[in-house]
């Protein structure tokens, strides 16, 4: 798949091409991703607070990009979310991404939306499965240079 063809890195949650994107610019910190995120008046559910979907969406990615950061690919199989408060708009919060248990086709993976304070706002388990053959490939040519690297800039310091 080539970038050409309009299939290329384009995801919701992370990329930079995507102009209506959450621009999540993980990093990773012992053993664990962490991308900081303050949701603006575009991403309200309920006035003054993020909606549940998009929050939904920063876990999901976070699990995703702590799997990948290890190497291995894999997907979404199961999500648990529990929403404990709501996450308020303009206000800065931190989702975190750790891998929990490797049970080699499975793997149970958590994230957490935490607060300037360190609060856990939300938080999510998953059980994302590994792929192979050519799904694998699909998703090493999709991805092919695109590393946490790339994805731990603002979206203005990139062009494209």
């Amino acid at each position: 798949m080539a970038e050409e063809d309009g299939r290329g890195h384009y995801c919701f949650g992370c990329s930079k091409r995507n102009p209506i994107g959450l621009h999540l610019a993980f990093r990773v910190e012992d053993g664990e991703v962490r991308a900081p995120f303050t949701p603006q008046d575009e991403h309200q559910g309920w006035p003054g607070f993020m909606h549940g979907g998009l929050v939904a969406t920063m876990l999901d990615e976070a699990m995703g990009w702590v799997i990948m950061a290890q190497g291995i690919w894999a997907v979404t199989g199961k999500m648990n979310v529990r929403y404990r408060d709501p996450v308020p708009l303009h206000q800065p919060v931190t989702v975190v991404g750790r891998i929990e248990r490797d049970r080699r086709r499975w793997l149970l993976v958590r994230a957490e939306v935490r607060s300037s304070e360190g609060t856990v706002l939300s938080e999510a388990d998953a059980l994302f499965m590994r792929v192979s053959g050519d799904r694998q490939r699909e998703l090493e040519e999709l991805y092919r240079g695109v590393t946490l690297e790339d994805v731990d800039r603002s979206p203005e310091a990139d062009p494209v």
